[in-house]
């Protein structure tokens, strides 16, 4: 046959069974082809998701979804701002372990998310940030609205602008799915003004074909509990088990992942039938209770994990806040130690590969839920005969609790002496508000933390019972967070918890006005405000190191770091509906605390402590950086209490000598002389 006549037999056989299909196929319904409106389908997969709330800023981008979201129940918190919708999207994720929602509008709204982004991607808090992205006929003509994936790509999982309204459901349930999966964190998800509705494009705004609307994705499947759990090997967890049984000084450590797993149960079973101290860090501590004589909490931590020869990690990615695995602190350039033991080896029990640490001499990796994977340990540990602690590490657990008990007592012995002084030293404000909550709500509260001081005088002395308690700033270091997740906060645990939130001048100056949010919406909050470090933000470095080399005619308050003096933001706050109280001296706090968390609890409202602190009390690590950062300046341009603050903490270690100024060299090896 000719290949002409063999290749038209091949076409008309290829067309005669697809007419085949055609006739066969049965007829379309009308529903599939009725206009729907895309928002509408949007809010009822958010509801499908449990998603209980919103946060956003009011946006002519946003209404069309506000509405939609509200009439399927679900309701939305509108900020002031949009970092603070992003930042409480971050709290919500980590407390709830479910997706918070950020609905976030065009041009500089985009940008304004991005702060809570990238500490909810540094906390690996599972966020769901839904954007709207402008015009895409914008994109080359200098409008400068498209720009999600530039702008989120490096603090999120991914970043997509969905340029088909047909794939937007399919990005958006794929968005829920990721941001729970490890490692978990936020996407950023965004659709173009004129792809989901568009004037000129001559139809209604956000409607389309219900066929095309699901032609990549069909509803009423992929239910969130649907994320499959696995675990690791068991004959990897048997080797791993055995190898840790065999060390002297076992140690624990264990991060995010166990809160996110839901793991605390099993966790605290582990842990208690091992008899192994065991550390928790960031949103996962009080997994252990920070009570418990196996918790190494506060500064014990040191001495406790360097000291031990084989230690298990688990679930914690360790970062910058954990010396990112170094035995010393940011690699030896500050000539201290960190909590890692120059000789430990370690097991790494992850749920992603990711998460796998390359500095830390590691003898076992295991991949697996965190849940799943420390049941395997305890079934393995019963099953080659271990019925409680471990009696030849009686010792060694005897230690942990003398470190621990130590530094306690050194603690109190150094803040009693504080008493009755004024101004109040931070480190004594905490300890009070630390003993406040226990002996009042027995340590069962949401404590935020936004300051540079506030975090070492209240977060080395807190002590909390649960995971889910804390909620920091991450590695970011950020200002201004605590009012957006103070919000959440409170929105997740029903109102029934109080929020304590300590702020210092920086945090307060970057977002309080959403203290009128929290009003609004009836939120337990209780902010303590460090008024701190002759009036300056960012812990107080510029008077000592940097204020006597400025030109001595300028005027240094507006060109220093500083604030108005002595401002009174009770005052202010108080015209707002808040309960407001003004402190001096530390007999005044307690009692101060007490009115105030009364009020909160009692008229769902938030109230607002002013607490005037000491200002020569800073933050080391603060300082150490600014002195390295100002070691430009000659020796004789500090002033004097600079020189002495340099001498005294010792903020500039032997291993940067050589890279300081000659003049602060020459002054340091004098002064070491003597």
């Amino acid at each position: 046959m000719p290949a002409s006549k063999k290749k038209k037999k091949i076409v008309d056989d290829l067309m005669a069974e697809r007419l085949k299909l055609k006739a066969e196929s049965p007829t379309v319904s009308p529903e599939v082809r009725e206009a729907v409106n895309h928002y509408d389908l949007m809010a009822e997969m958010l509801k499908e998701e449990g998603v209980e709330q919103t946060f956003s800023v009011a946006s002519s981008s946003n209404w069309a979804m506000e509405v939609a979201n509200q009439r399927v129940g679900i309701p939305t918190v509108n900020f002031k701002q949009e970092q603070a919708a992003t930042f409480a999207a971050d709290a919500w994720g980590r407390i709830t372990r479910r997706p918070g929602v950020a609905i976030i509008g065009t041009n500089t709204a985009l940008c304004n998310g991005t702060s809570g982004a990238a500490q909810g991607y540094a906390a690996a808090a599972p966020m769901v940030i839904i954007l709207s992205d402008g015009f895409r006929r914008q994109d080359r003509n200098g409008g400068g609205q498209a720009s999600v994936e530039n702008q989120y790509r490096g603090i999120t999982k991914w970043a997509r602008l969905v340029g088909d309204p047909g794939m937007f459901l399919n990005q958006l349930k794929r968005a829920f799915r990721s941001v729970v999966t490890h490692p978990t964190g936020p996407v950023a998800l965004a659709w173009a003004t004129d792809v989901l509705g568009d004037p000129t494009l001559e139809r209604e705004e956000g409607t389309m074909s219900r066929m095309r609307a699901y032609q990549f994705y069909t509803p009423s499947f992929w239910s969130p509990d649907s994320l499959p759990r696995t675990q690791a090997d068991p004959v990897l967890v048997e080797k791993a088990l055995r190898w840790l049984l065999e060390a002297e000084r076992p140690a624990m450590i264990v991060g995010h992942v166990i809160h996110q797993d839901d793991a605390e149960e099993e966790l605290r079973e582990f842990v208690h039938l091992l008899g192994i101290p065991c550390l928790a860090r960031r949103i996962a501590r009080g997994a252990i209770s920070e009570y418990d004589p196996l918790n190494p909490g506060g500064r014990a931590r040191g001495a406790v994990l360097r000291g031990s020869d084989r230690a298990l990690v688990m679930g914690l990615r360790v970062g910058s806040l954990e010396g990112e695995g170094h035995p010393l602190l940011f690699g030896g350039l500050l000539g201290t130690q960190s909590f890692w033991g120059a000789n430990t080896r370690y097991i790494q029990a992850q749920p992603c590969v990711e998460y796998i640490n390359l500095v830390l001499a590691t003898e076992h990796q295991l991949i697996g839920n965190t849940k799943m994977m420390l049941r395997q340990f305890i079934d393995c540990a019963r099953d080659i005969g271990i019925k409680g602690p471990l009696k030849r590490w009686a010792k060694w657990r005897q230690f942990v609790v003398d470190t621990k008990t130590d530094y306690e007592r050194r603690m109190i012995e150094r803040t009693e002496a504080m008493k009755g002084k004024l101004p109040l030293h931070p480190d004594l404000v905490g300890r009070l508000a630390t003993e406040f909550l226990h002996d009042e709500y027995q340590d069962d509260y949401i404590a935020i933390i936004d300051g540079w001081v506030a975090s070492s005088s209240f977060n080395d002395l807190s002590k909390v019972i649960h995971c889910g308690q804390v909620l920091d700033s991450a590695e970011p270091n950020g200002m201004g967070h605590a009012f957006g997740m103070s919000i959440a906060a409170g929105l997740a645990t029903k109102r029934d918890k109080p929020i304590f939130a300590v702020v210092g001048d920086g945090g307060l100056g970057a977002d309080a006005m959403d203290i009128e949010t929290a009003v609004k919406w009836n939120i337990p909050a209780i902010y303590l405000h460090f008024h701190e470090n002759d009036n300056q933000i960012v812990a107080g470095g510029w008077n000592p190191l940097l204020r006597e080399v400025s030109d001595p005619a300028a005027n240094r308050l507006p060109e220093s770091w500083g604030t108005l003096p002595s401002i009174r933001y009770d005052e202010m706050f108080k015209v707002f509906g808040c309960h407001t109280e003004f402190v001096e001296g530390d007999e005044q706090l307690k009692p101060v605390l007490k009115r105030a968390f009364d009020f909160a609890l009692r008229e769902k409202k938030p109230a607002f402590i002013e607490v005037l602190i000491d200002p020569d009390a800073l933050q080391k690590l603060w300082l150490i950086r600014a002195a390295l950062r100002s070691r430009w300046v000659k020796w004789d341009q500090l002033s004097e209490r600079g020189q002495q603050m340099v001498l005294e903490y010792g903020l500039v270690s032997p291993s940067f000598l050589p890279t300081v100024d000659p003049t602060w060299r020459d002054a340091i090896l004098a002064a070491r002389k003597k």
